[in-house]
C-alpha cells in the first residue's frame, strides 16, 4: 500500500509494523554459469535454473530470473542514496507476485565473499563488455548468490507498480566495494532513472535462512507495531503437517480440552478413593454388627 511521501526511505524510523512470519525468506542458491550485459544504466546478469526452486518466501517457491547492479541505489537509506545497489529478481513457480531482493552497496575497505564476486563481475564487464548492449560470459569459479545474499534482518514492502514483494537489507548488511571498483562501475553505466514510491515498510528481525520452518498453506498477516498478536489471522491448510508444540499448548481450545481431561481423571481418582473407603466402612460396620449379635 502506497503511503504519504514521495520516496521509499529504508530506515528504522519508517517501520510500519513487524513481519517475522509472513515475510520469512529462506534460500539455497546453486552455482551458475552466468553472462553479464551492459544495459547502459544497469548491469544485468543471467542465472541458471536449478532442479529445485532455490527460494521460499511466505511459503511460496521462486526461481531467479535476473540480477541487476545499479549505479547509485534506487532506494534511499536513512535519507540518502548509497553508491550502488544489487537487485535479485525472482519469478513464482505457481503464479502470483514476483519477488525482489535488494542489497545496498557502499564504498568501503572491508571485504567479504560478496565483495569479491561483485568486484569480479564489474571487472569482467569493464574488460569484455564496456559499451552499452555488449554481453560477456562470467568466468567466475563457483559463482553463487548463496555467497552474496546476507543472512541478517531485513525490511519488506509490497511494490504495486512492480507487482512484486520486496525485501531490502539495511545499511548493517551492505556489500562494501573499493573506491576504484565503484569508479569503474560509474564509467560503465549511468544512474537508473527510476524513483521508488513510498510504501508501508515492515521489518523482519529474525533474518533470512533462519531455522524456523513455515508449512505450506500457512498465511500469517503482518500487523502494525503494537498490534495484539491475538489479532493475527492464521489460515491452516488441512494438509499442513508442521506444528509448533508451544503454539498448540497456548491455544485456548487445547487448554479447555486439557482441563476437561484432567477434570475427568481427578473425578475418577476421587471416585475410586471414595468407593474404596465406603467398602472399608461397610465391611467394618457389618463385622461389628455380626459380633454384637453373636455376643
Amino acid at each position: 500500500m502506497s503511503t504519504t511521501g514521495t520516496i521509499m526511505n529504508i530506515s528504522s524510523q519508517n517501520i510500519y509494523g513487524k513481519c517475522d512470519l509472513k515475510c520469512a525468506y529462506s534460500f539455497n542458491y546453486e552455482n551458475s554459469n552466468s553472462t553479464a550485459t551492459n544495459n547502459g544504466n544497469s548491469i544485468s546478469i543471467t542465472y541458471d535454473n536449478s532442479t529445485t526452486p532455490p527460494v521460499l518466501y511466505n511459503s511460496q517457491k521462486y526461481n531467479v530470473s535476473n540480477i541487476s547492479i545499479y549505479n547509485s541505489s534506487l532506494h534511499y537509506y536513512n535519507g540518502s542514496k548509497t553508491d550502488a545497489e544489487l537487485w535479485i529478481y525472482h519469478t513464482p513457480v505457481m503464479g502470483g507476485s514476483n519477488f525482489i531482493v535488494c542489497i545496498p552497496i557502499i564504498a568501503g575497505n572491508s571485504t567479504s565473499d560478496a565483495t569479491t564476486l561483485i568486484t569480479e563481475i564489474i571487472e569482467n564487464v569493464s574488460n569484455y563488455a564496456p559499451a552499452k548492449g555488449e554481453t560477456t560470459n562470467l568466468t567466475i569459479t563457483n559463482f553463487s548468490l548463496q555467497s552474496i545474499v546476507p543472512k541478517g534482518p531485513y525490511f519488506s514492502y509490497t511494490n504495486d507498480n512492480l507487482n512484486s514483494d520486496v525485501i531490502i537489507y539495511g545499511i548493517s548488511s551492505v556489500i562494501p566495494l573499493s573506491s576504484s571498483t565503484l569508479s569503474t562501475l560509474r564509467a560503465l553505466i549511468k544512474p537508473y532513472p527510476l524513483t521508488i514510491s513510498n510504501y508501508q515498510l515492515f521489518f523482519n528481525s529474525t533474518g533470512s535462512n533462519n531455522s524456523k520452518e513455515i508449512g505450506d498453506g500457512i498465511y500469517i498477516s503482518c500487523q502494525p507495531t503494537g498490534s495484539s498478536e491475538d489479532k493475527i489471522p492464521v489460515n491452516y491448510n488441512k494438509n499442513a503437517v508442521n506444528y509448533d508444540l508451544g503454539t498448540i499448548l497456548n491455544s485456548s481450545v487445547v487448554l479447555i480440552i486439557l482441563q476437561i481431561i484432567i477434570g475427568v481423571i481427578l473425578f475418577i481418582i476421587v471416585y475410586i478413593i471414595l468407593n474404596f473407603g465406603f467398602e472399608k466402612v461397610h465391611k467394618y460396620i457389618t463385622k461389628n454388627t455380626s459380633s454384637s449379635k453373636t455376643g
